[in-house]
């Protein structure tokens, strides 16, 4: 198995190095736009929060700023009040904001890494709301209603995981707040960090995604989805579950608030592929596959 895997990749590998040279033009267009798009969207949406997350978490703050969430929630997810703090961090900063706080508590020997793997979730609401809302249906509640369902599936995967499994724990012994200036100057450089991250790893799924325009599977996928009857979105769903910031390209026609809402809610495999960098091996992503 392992021999066929290696022959599969190199395979690909060379397919990709292939469509480099032949189709440099599409190539250097997809990354051309997906770096727009990063200081557009991403970026606009993502950097000021995860600063804040980091920092909150960091400095210990949001023990207290989010309590009063944090203690009826404690109680439906059978979960510690800190890590329900990081739970609802990461459903409105999102996947990365989750990964980044998670894999700050198992470094600090806080969190166990097999407890971890079971807390990664969430697509935050200023990414849906701003991008599936009013890109795709010029709606801000439409976009409201598909975070709603998004952070449904969070919660009752969570309270399955958590009620039904063994018990989450976390060390409590350091747990000391730090208000320094240092603190924040270290926050900022760590969001600085998960937007690099998240960024280089968006601008590399254009370049496969347009690879595989070029190649002609997009194509070929699209008559396949045309089969279920999706309509202007069939040619459109396979970007937006490789590249989840492509639901942006989906119409608003036939299943489109289904489709935003499972393309957000898988977040797609560039959004895997970046937790995977930002937790640098430390937390399996296993459980977050199944959930």
């Amino acid at each position: 198995m392992k021999a066929l895997r290696k022959y599969l990749l190199a395979a690909l590998a060379l397919c990709a190095g292939a469509g480099i040279v032949l189709f440099p033009g599409e190539l250097s267009e997809a990354v051309r736009g997906s770096v727009g798009g990063c200081l557009e969207v991403v970026i606009p949406a993502l950097f000021a929060f995860t600063v804040l997350a980091v920092y909150l978490q960091r400095s210990g703050l949001y023990r207290v700023v989010l309590k009063p969430l944090t203690v009826p929630l404690s109680k439906l997810l059978r979960l510690p009040e800190e890590l329900c703090a990081v739970f609802l961090l990461s459903n409105i900063g999102g996947y990365p904001v989750g990964a980044k706080l998670l894999t700050g508590l198992v470094r600090s020997g806080r969190l166990r890494r097999g407890d971890a793997s079971r807390l990664l979730y969430g697509s935050g609401p200023s990414f849906v709301i701003g991008t599936a809302g009013m890109q795709v249906f010029g709606s801000a509640a439409a976009g409201g209603m598909i975070f709603g369902a998004c952070i449904l599936s969070s919660l009752a995967a969570a309270a399955a995981v958590c009620r039904f499994g063994e018990p989450i724990l976390l060390d409590e012994s350091s747990s000391a707040q730090d208000l320094s200036a240092g603190c924040f100057i270290s926050s900022v450089d760590a969001g600085a960090r998960v937007m690099y991250t998240v960024c280089v790893m968006s601008v590399a799924f254009a370049a496969v995604t347009a690879l595989l325009d070029s190649a002609g599977i997009t194509e070929l996928a699209a008559w396949a989805l045309g089969k279920l009857g999706l309509g202007g979105n069939s040619d459109r769903l396979l970007p937006a579950l490789l590249e989840v910031t492509q639901v942006r390209g989906l119409v608003p026609e036939g299943a489109a608030a289904s489709l935003c809402a499972a393309a957000l809610s898988f977040g797609g495999v560039c959004v895997l592929m970046q937790v995977g960098a930002l937790t640098g091996g430390e937390i399996s992503m296993k459980p977050l596959l199944i959930s």
